[in-house]
Order: structure tokens, then C-alpha cells, then sequence
């Protein structure tokens, strides 16, 4: 079962993804999450951290001088890559995977893509962050919600129970 969760910048979807996260902390989880880097609350970067480990990179910074740009950010594709192996150290063994986010960032790496879809074509439940310019891409592999701060809480209703 595959759940995408995507909407407009900064609508709750990694806050929906924590919220998530804690409800089902008994369970076995594999995943990433993207948090943002902050320095005196400008916004520098995102990390990428593998969730059963805690392993963690840098995603993408503005401190970053190679690589892809999004953005003001340049992606630090090795970096993505060595949390991808670390993920899948444990995704044999889960039942929930958790992706905060398929996005632009993310998919300049060819192994984050190669697991994405392997995570996607499992039988396992997947909850993923979705970015908007995807969302064609992803019709048709599972349910996708559309999230905007006025319906935060019936989509984490209609999320929780379906994935419980």
C-alpha cells in the first residue's frame, strides 16, 4: 500500500509525517526524513537521515560549492547515496517505510530513485512525502492526498487509519 502525502510548500506534510511517526513508533520502520539545516534561523540546507540508524548526511546546502543546483542549494549526490545503503540495511525487515521526500533534491541521485521504485512496487506500507512537480508520475501507485493547513487534521485521520 502506497500513501503520498503532497501539497504547497510548508502545508504540514513533514510535520504530518513526525505526527505519523510517533503513532506507529511500535512498529518496525525503515525510511528517510529530510529535515531543514537552520543556522540563526535562516534556512541553510536539509540533512537526509536514515531512520533506523540515525545515520546522517547533508541532503543539500548553500555551503556546498559542487554538484546539482536546486534553488540556492547544491546536492551532495554521495551523500544521498550512503544513506540509501544504509536504509536498505534495514528495509528487509520492516513493515512501514517512511520517505520525507520524493522532490527535485532527491532524485538527482540514480540509487534514491533505483530504491524508490523498488520501495514502491513492494507489498510494503509506504508513506512518502510527495513533491508537487511528481504528482503525475505517482498517479495510479497508490493514494495520493492533497495537504493544506485547513485540512491537516482530516487528512492525519484518513492517513492513520488507513495505514493502522
Amino acid at each position: 500500500m502506497n500513501i503520498f502525502i503532497t501539497g504547497n510548500p510548508r502545508c504540514g506534510k513533514s510535520t504530518m509525517i513526525q505526527k505519523i511517526l510517533s503513532d506507529i513508533s511500535d512498529k518496525k520502520i525503515s525510511g528517510i526524513i529530510t529535515p531543514e539545516i537552520r543556522v540563526n534561523d535562516v534556512r541553510q540546507g536539509f540533512k537526509i537521515i536514515d531512520l533506523a540508524s540515525g545515520k546522517e548526511e547533508v541532503l543539500a546546502s548553500v555551503n556546498i560549492k559542487r554538484g546539482p543546483g536546486v534553488s540556492r542549494y547544491r546536492v551532495n549526490i554521495e551523500g544521498i547515496d550512503t544513506i540509501m545503503d544504509k536504509f536498505l540495511e534495514s528495509y528487509e525487515s520492516s513493515e512501514y517505510v517512511i520517505i520525507d521526500e520524493i522532490g527535485m533534491m532527491e532524485f538527482y541521485s540514480k540509487k534514491f530513485r533505483e530504491t524508490i521504485r523498488m520501495v514502491i512496487d513492494s507489498e510494503k506500507i509506504v508513506l512518502a512525502t510527495l513533491s508537487k512537480r511528481f504528482v503525475k508520475e505517482y498517479q495510479g501507485q497508490g493514494q495520493i492526498y492533497f495537504l493544506a493547513r485547513e485540512n491537516f487534521e482530516e487528512i492525519y485521520d484518513k492517513v492513520l487509519n488507513q495505514i493502522k
